[in-house]
């Protein structure tokens, strides 16, 4: 548990040290705060073009299987199929 501290009772030096750190600690959760951000952002760029290339090879196998079931229905007209 963090004790609070009492600007006003410590000498110049150790005040500056202090305001120093408080200083250093807010920019550095302001940078984590935007590389989480940027993180996040390209996860979802990243979700999305896999989707993308997800959907585009599904279709391509669909449509390869649709191909070779006409071919195979043409070359086998009266039998029967799975």
């Amino acid at each position: 548990m963090r004790r609070p501290i009492n600007l006003a009772q410590l000498t110049p030096l150790r005040r500056g040290v202090v305001l120093g750190l408080m200083r250093a600690r807010q920019q550095s959760q302001k940078q984590l705060r935007a590389m989480v951000l940027e993180y996040d952002t390209e996860l979802a760029d990243l979700e999305h073009r896999f989707r993308e290339i997800a959907t585009e090879y599904h279709r391509t196998r669909v449509e390869a299987a649709i191909d070779e079931a006409v071919i195979e229905r043409n070359a086998h007209p009266g039998m029967l199929l799975n």
